[in-house]
């Protein structure tokens, strides 16, 4: 089976994207003021946290989706893999930052977790939109 181009940097970028997702980042800030003035100002608001996670979200289900063959990933069951995978690294996150700060889950936690769900079909919907304007285009080219 013939990997496909890239394979290396995608697994690279998806095993840095999940672990940035997984690390506390916020105990970090006491580490550097500017690393503390970054963060504070990306979640400053509630409405940049839930911006932030959307984003986190969306990336890591492309990045899941470009691993996908096409047969798979267009349909039902690469949704379904891709949200699956989703809804796992999404729990893991809320666990481990309940069990640093020592608290119990509550609705803020569902509440990231459903956007969290939410940043991934979105992610999964900007994939599939460029991924046939990428088939479109070079089908076009092709036929020149």
């Amino acid at each position: 089976m013939r990997l496909r181009r890239n394979t290396a940097l995608r697994v690279t970028l998806l095993v840095g994207w999940i672990t940035g997702i997984l690390l506390p980042m916020y105990s970090l800030r006491r580490f550097s003021s500017s690393f503390r003035t970054a963060f504070d100002r990306a979640f400053q608001t509630p409405a940049s946290h839930v911006l932030m996670h959307l984003l986190l979200y969306a990336v890591l289900a492309a990045i899941l989706a470009s691993f996908l063959p096409r047969a798979i990933r267009s349909g039902w069951r690469g949704n379904l893999m891709v949200m699956t995978t989703i809804a796992v690294v999404a729990g893991l996150q809320e666990t481990i930052q309940l069990a640093s700060k020592q608290r119990a889950f509550g609705s803020a936690e569902a509440f990231d977790f459903l956007v969290d769900l939410g940043g991934a079909m979105l992610g999964l919907l900007a994939f599939s939109l460029a991924s046939r304007c990428m088939a479109r285009r070079a089908e076009s080219h092709l036929r020149q």
